[in-house]
């Protein structure tokens, strides 16, 4: 069977199974399983689209490129990385009777679903059944955040079904601004095709009047679901009330599958247009997010907020890094996403064992001196902040200065002092915050409820790779990152 067919095929056929099965171990095994072989496929895809440019099947239906790629294989990755730290996470939670069985197989269910619906975004040609996927993952992904059924995670799921699906109706708008502009003064003719190679190929034929209007409205609208400001407020909320395996996958890869939806009409209206107006409104909501975020991190209580804010600056570097433009700047701001997707879901993963074991959330009840109860808990959570607050070895820091030296290179001297300004602010912030809470005395001895190697396999898996692919990235991936720099610079 086809290697796009089959991606898309084994979560969705492994969410489905999980309906069936009644035991909990037999449903992990399965996700895990169903995520490593998502991962494989992805690695067999990489060599076929690195020699032909793009795959696409189902009368090309189906559509991958170098960002496509790219894309599948952080899905995977975070995927597996999640599935795997589930099992033991809630077999704790079953234990402290925190959730029932069946909201532990609602998890089991909706989790490859909601990555089958990320991998059609990604895999689809057709603009309005990507945003269809999109709808999709939002659907399955709010489920999962009210999943402990609680006061607040249903609070939380309501803002995020809310603006979510206000930002998605803004998105159909502006794919329906797109498809209007295609058809343009030939409406008497046959309707064009929806596919996205379509519109690449007519896009100098597009009234420019009309894709700058959709371009406004996907902006607003999928920019809500990937999280920039000032659309970002469901951010902290969702993610701090959703279960930690959930959170990782939703700061690791959902927002930046909806930066894809983004991009993908960013390449569109620039190459219709010829001038840097998406561009230059990608970088302004990049700033502004960066600039957002950083007194929020540094007031912050809550330890899944202050990662959540996290990912609103790191979103918003992407955006900045897109929007200047350069080959230097958009390669830097892929890497930064790939090197991101591996780094937050380790941070979410440790304060889901801090959570089990001091039972909240709050920084002041926490207390310090976390080291003391989970040693190696803490020694990954603090290498993943390492990472996250971009110092060296770790890739983040390079990905940043790829950015930070192509602005600065290209003439872009006052927005790259922004940028630097912004990512400082945000290392202050984080580098206060989360030492305050690892290190130190504690005021009150207590004992761990986790073993010591609790969530280890899933977050030694992808600091792991954080650590190899920073000092190394194979020949394939540079190649597969700097054809998917081309095909967002309008240089494929």
């Amino acid at each position: 069977m086809p290697l796009l067919t089959l991606i898309l095929l084994v979560p969705l056929v492994v969410g489905l199974m999980c309906l069936l099965v009644r035991q909990p171990r037999v449903m992990e095994w399965l996700n895990v399983l169903a995520f490593a072989v998502a991962l494989g496929l992805g690695i067999r895809l990489l060599p076929q689209v690195l020699g032909q440019g793009v795959v696409t099947e189902w009368k090309e239906f189906l559509y991958a490129d170098a960002l496509s790629v790219w894309m599948v294989l952080l899905i995977s990755v975070v995927s597996l990385g999640s599935s795997l730290y589930a099992g033991r996470y809630f077999r704790r939670d079953l234990a402290a009777g925190v959730v029932t069985a069946s909201r532990v197989k609602e998890f089991f269910v909706l989790t490859p679903l909601f990555a089958t619906g990320m991998f059609l975004v990604v895999l689809a040609n057709n603009l309005g059944v990507m945003w269809f996927a999109l709808e999709a993952t939002a659907l399955s992904s709010v489920l999962l955040v009210a999943l402990y059924n609680r006061r607040t995670s249903l609070e939380a799921a309501w803002k995020y079904v809310i603006l979510g699906s206000l930002g998605l109706a803004l998105a159909l708008f502006g794919t329906v601004f797109t498809y209007a502009a295609a058809i343009g003064q030939s409406g008497h003719e046959k309707l064009p095709s929806f596919n996205w190679s379509h519109f690449m190929v007519v896009a100098g034929q597009l009234d420019q009047r009309l894709i700058k209007l959709a371009f406004v409205f996907v902006l607003v609208g999928y920019g809500t679901k990937a999280g920039l400001a000032p659309m970002h407020t469901w951010l902290p909320d969702a993610h701090s009330e959703a279960p930690s395996p959930t959170s990782a996958m939703l700061s690791g890869v959902s927002l930046k599958i909806a930066l894809y939806a983004l991009l993908r009409f960013h390449i569109l209206t620039t190459q219709c247009l010829a001038t840097s107006f998406s561009g230059t409104l990608l970088l302004c909501f990049g700033l502004f997010s960066m600039f957002l975020a950083a007194p929020f991190i540094l007031v912050q209580t809550n330890l899944k907020r202050l990662l959540a804010y996290s990912s609103l600056e790191h979103v918003g570097l992407i955006c900045a890094g897109i929007g200047m433009n350069t080959p230097l700047t958009i390669f830097g701001a892929l890497l930064h996403m790939g090197y991101h997707a591996l780094t937050k879901p380790v941070l979410f993963f440790a304060t889901g064992n801090i959570h089990q074991t001091f039972h909240s959330l709050e920084m002041r009840v926490i207390g310090s001196g976390v080291v003391k109860a989970l040693p190696v808990t803490v020694l990954l959570m603090g290498l993943a902040a390492v990472a996250a607050i971009g110092l060296p070895p770790f890739g983040l820091f390079y990905s940043e200065l790829m950015v930070l030296s192509g602005g600065f290179a290209a003439g872009n001297t006052v927005i790259s002092v922004l940028v630097l300004v912004a990512l400082v602010a945000a290392f202050c912030g984080i580098l206060k915050q989360l030492t305050r809470v690892l290190l130190g005395t504690p005021k009150v001895a207590r004992t761990s409820d986790a073993t010591a190697w609790d969530g280890v396999p899933a977050m030694a898996l992808l600091l792991g790779g954080l650590l190899v692919f920073s000092v190394w990235l194979p020949a394939p991936v540079l190649r597969l990152l700097h054809q998917a720099a081309g095909i967002i610079g309008g240089k494929p």
